[in-house]
């Protein structure tokens, strides 16, 4: 990578020519997670460095899961963009990346408090830099589903290669993914940051957020879920509102409901929300995204599928090490008297 500029394609294993279940685009960055509890970043001294950034998790996720999953990103001609690319390499993940000479790659330190929220705070780098020309129609077009966020949607550049590639997945009826992911240290604007998420949000066919972003955005609404992403415009096909340990509520249509989470012991939650949405895609994607046609034990299955492999993603330090692979997963359903079989994904 040192001194290069433009593209680096890496795909293990065999020659790509297959359809992509999943591409993801937007920020790849590395986590300096804090080991310490309740330690303010000023004064901690012990921080774990890990892979992350919400679509790379997700991407990380599901190949892990067994799926064939492509990350569109930039990253630094630095030794932390090496890093990702090892990370993502090693589980799977066919990574297109920028590599851009003149910005470093992102950095994001993660205080963990007491009771288990977080605070971030960023040295945006790189991961502003994803340009248009990254996006292909080939790409997007070979894939099955589009999985992004709103993070991207913060500079022009990374605005309109998200854009675009939103555009082409709308047009060429591949189905959209979209986690908002509020993150109040990027956006020194709130309204700016309440606009971008709206926006992913209007987009996408199929929604993941968070209890606290979803507050964040319409507070007003309180736990009134439904009414709350109706006053954000989504009119997609599924909705899922996280709960941390408390599990996830769903709608799909007018059906709506609440899964709860399998307790496990909390190491650190960083990367949780992108394991839920990893196994929620590879459920979906062994069902087709026929999510019409699912019965209502069937759907909620594959929530609570999705609940069981966000809480293993908390049980270790660093999102993609903690994020289970089929068998782990299989055996945390079996635990909790909740098979494959059972839930026929």
């Amino acid at each position: 990578m040192s001194g290069s500029y433009g593209w680096f394609s890496f795909i293990p294993g065999e020659e790509h020519d297959a359809i992509m279940d999943v591409l993801c685009i937007g920020e790849a960055l590395i986590d300096f997670v804090s080991r310490e509890h309740g330690e303010a970043l000023e004064t901690a001294t012990q921080y774990t460095a890990a892979t992350g950034g919400a679509p790379a998790n997700v991407a990380a996720g599901l190949a892990k899961l067994g799926r064939k999953a492509q990350l569109i990103a930039t990253v630094g001609d630095d030794a932390f963009g090496r890093k990702i690319l090892h990370d993502l390499e090693a589980v799977g993940v066919v990574c297109t990346l920028r590599i851009d000479p003149d910005h470093f790659t992102t950095l994001a330190f993660v205080r963990q408090g007491k009771a288990g929220q977080r605070d971030f705070e960023f040295c945006a780098g790189a991961h502003d830099y994803l340009l248009p020309d990254q996006v292909t129609e080939e790409a997007v077009r070979g894939a099955r589903v589009l999985h992004y966020g709103s993070i991207s949607l913060r500079a022009p550049q990374s605005r309109e290669a998200t854009l675009k590639a939103i555009r082409l997945a709308k047009n060429a009826g591949v189905l959209t993914s979209c986690d908002p992911n509020w993150r109040p240290d990027l956006w020194p604007d709130p309204d700016a940051g309440r606009v971008a998420m709206c926006e992913a949000i209007a987009h996408a066919d199929l929604l993941k957020i968070s209890r606290g972003d979803l507050a964040f955005l319409a507070p007003e609404h309180g736990d009134n879920y439904a009414a709350a992403l109706a006053s954000l415009g989504f009119a997609g096909r599924l909705a899922t509102v996280t709960l941390g340990g408390d599990g996830s509520w769903y709608q799909a249509g007018t059906r709506t409901d609440v899964v709860p989470s399998p307790h496990v012991q909390v190491i650190e939650t960083t990367g949780a929300g992108d394991g839920f949405i990893a196994a929620l895609l590879d459920c979906l994607l062994k069902r087709d995204l026929a999510i019409e046609m699912l019965d209502d034990d069937a759907l909620r299955g594959i929530v609570q599928r999705a609940c069981a492999a966000g809480a293993l993603t908390a049980t270790g330090y660093g999102a993609i090490p903690s994020l289970p692979d089929a068998a782990s997963l299989e055996a945390m359903l079996r635990m909790v008297g909740t098979s494959e079989d059972r839930i026929e994904v």
